[in-house]
């Protein structure tokens, strides 16, 4: 049975690196293409070499429609200024599509959900297994405590990152206030200077950028009488990267549809 052929766009960057890492040695997949950006200095290397890996043969390429063409999947994380110009491609040539860039706003999400009436699609703030794990023990624990308890979410990331809070820390955000049944007015995005008192339903972000974090994620859960954390700590982004992967080989064969790394693992 021959590989699935996964094409990475924005393999110049920490992400894109760790995934074709990861392609090297997958049993079912295999890099086909590595986009980066018009202009990069390090276009026309090997991808393996730039990924401190042996040769893979695939040239770091700015070329996106040839990309299409050679892959049965993309993977993206580029940047979210680009973003755009990447879903058209990839719809104009029906190629299915793992979505891991972040600092998306609410229009680039719409424009997702509209592509998936088109072509499959996997979308999520972060493809780690133990981040999903998170994200669900997160709404049980809402779900359980409800409003006897105070809710606080610290996103801690490495200084390079751009958006905060995370795109891990915004979907925790979105779990909680389901699961609470509590909405946008009830969110705080950090404290300074004086307040009234903490309301009932309040949820606090808090954000931290410093050193080489990879990420870390805690959900705090505050009663007079107990204190429960919830915590994902990244050690090293290819869990991340496997996650990508395992989506891109989850999407091969469908048609279309929006699906999320619950999806890609089954919980």
């Amino acid at each position: 049975m021959s590989k699935i052929k996964v094409g990475v766009i924005g393999a110049g960057g920490r992400m894109g690196k760790a995934i074709i890492q990861v392609l090297s040695i997958s049993k079912k997949s295999v890099l086909s293409a590595a986009v980066v950006r018009e202009g990069a200095i390090y276009a026309g290397f090997d991808s393996g070499n730039h990924a401190g890996i042996k040769e893979t043969g695939i040239l770091l390429s700015s070329d996106l429609q040839k990309a299409n063409e050679d892959s049965d999947v993309l993977i993206d994380f580029s940047t979210h200024t680009g973003f755009e110009s990447i879903l058209n491609i990839a719809l104009k040539n029906h190629k299915p599509l793992v979505i891991g860039t972040t600092g998306l706003t609410d229009s680039d999400k719409t424009l997702i959900k509209s592509a998936s009436e088109t072509i499959p699609i996997v979308f999520s703030p972060n493809m780690s297994v133990g981040v999903n794990l998170l994200f669900k023990l997160t709404e049980i624990a809402a779900k359980v405590l409800h409003e006897d308890f105070d809710i606080e979410v610290l996103d801690i990331h490495h200084r390079h990152k751009k958006d905060a809070p995370s795109g891990t820390a915004m979907y925790l955000k979105e779990v909680l206030l389901e699961a609470s049944k509590r909405n946008e007015e009830n969110v705080i995005y950090g404290r300074h200077g004086m307040y009234p008192e903490r309301d009932q339903k309040e949820i606090a972000m808090h954000t931290m950028r410093a050193g080489e974090v990879v990420g870390e994620h805690t959900v705090y859960f505050f009663s007079p009488e107990e204190r429960i954390e919830i915590t994902h700590r990244a050690q090293d982004r290819k869990t991340f990267a496997s996650g990508a992967v395992k989506a891109a080989e989850f999407l091969y064969g469908k048609s279309k549809g929006l699906y999320n790394m619950f999806d890609v693992l089954g919980i």
